[in-house]
C-alpha cells in the first residue's frame, strides 16, 4: 500500500544519506554487509524491505555508526506505526 511504499523509500533514502556521507559507494557498502550489490540497491529503493531480516539492518546501522532507530527514521511516524504492526503479524 502507498503508505507503506513511504516508509520503504524513506529508510532507503536514509540509507543512501548515511552512505554517501560516509563516501562509499553500494559496492563497498554492500561488501562491508557481506551482500549482494542488487540486494542493496532494492532495500535503498524501498523494494522488498520487509524480505529482508531486520539483522540486515542492524549491520547497516553498525556500518554507518547510527542507531537502527536513525536509520528508521521517517517524516511519517504514523506510517511506521502501522507498517511495523503490519510486519508483527
Amino acid at each position: 500500500d502507498n503508505m507503506n511504499e513511504n516508509v520503504f523509500k524513506g529508510i532507503g533514502s536514509n540509507i543512501i544519506f548515511h552512505r554517501r556521507m560516509r563516501g562509499l559507494t553500494q559496492m563497498m557498502l554492500a561488501q562491508r554487509l557481506n551482500i549482494g550489490v542488487a540486494k542493496l540497491s532494492k532495500i535503498e529503493r524501498g523494494i522488498d524491505v520487509l524480505e529482508q531480516p531486520l539483522s540486515v539492518y542492524l549491520r547497516i546501522a553498525e556500518q554507518m555508526n547510527i542507531s537502527i532507530v536513525e536509520l528508521f527514521k521517517t517524516t511519517d511516524v504514523k506510517a511506521v506505526k502501522i507498517c511495523v504492526r503490519k510486519s508483527v503479524r
